[in-house]
């Protein structure tokens, strides 16, 4: 992970695009990284001035985008987990964003928390929870989210379990 890390921040600037940092930190870690081993990763940028949020997704479970209005988002565009594809090349999708929205970012320890018979809690689930919990802050979002995934288990999770909630809290002018 420290390697994954130093490797964004060389190649992130105000100029570089999510899809352009993944391709090229791909292609450093293919050449530098064992045959068995890759790397999910989602990476985004928000231009606050604008109200748009661009993004590409690199094989992680694709983030959800909750509308204020209700609707929900899979935020899927980009390509390959890194690490295995070395000339690989991203793509990158934006999109707007307004007053109320709410960004979940999760891993499959979330949607994958299972009851002892094996049902998963799944994306379904989560975004119920995330509509009829919108007016939440997002640490109340946050920590109601994973206590209702604790509590479909009803036995501890056997995976982790990373959930960050981002709210726009601002209209663009």
């Amino acid at each position: 992970m420290a390697n994954v890390q130093a490797t964004v921040r060389a190649f992130a600037s105000d100029t570089s695009s999510p899809a352009w940092l993944c391709t090229r930190v791909n292609g450093v870690l293919a050449n530098n990284i064992a045959r068995d081993k890759f790397v999910t990763f989602f990476y985004g940028v928000v231009d606050a001035k604008r109200g748009t949020f661009t993004y590409t997704n690199a094989g992680h479970l694709p983030p959800i985008l909750m509308h204020a209005s209700g609707a929900s988002q899979r935020l899927e565009k980009g390509g390959a987990v890194l690490g295995v594809f070395p000339d690989w090349s991203y793509e990158e999708e934006s999109v707007r964003l307004s007053l109320g929205d709410r960004l979940l970012l999760f891993t499959d320890g979330i949607t994958e928390a299972a009851t002892p018979d094996g049902e998963e809690y799944g994306e379904d689930r989560l975004i119920a929870a995330i509509r009829s919990n919108g007016t939440h802050t997002p640490a109340q979002l946050n920590a109601h989210l994973l206590k209702e995934a604790k509590r479909f288990c009803n036995s501890p999770m056997a995976d982790d379990a990373t959930l960050i909630v981002v709210a726009v809290q601002t209209a663009k002018d």
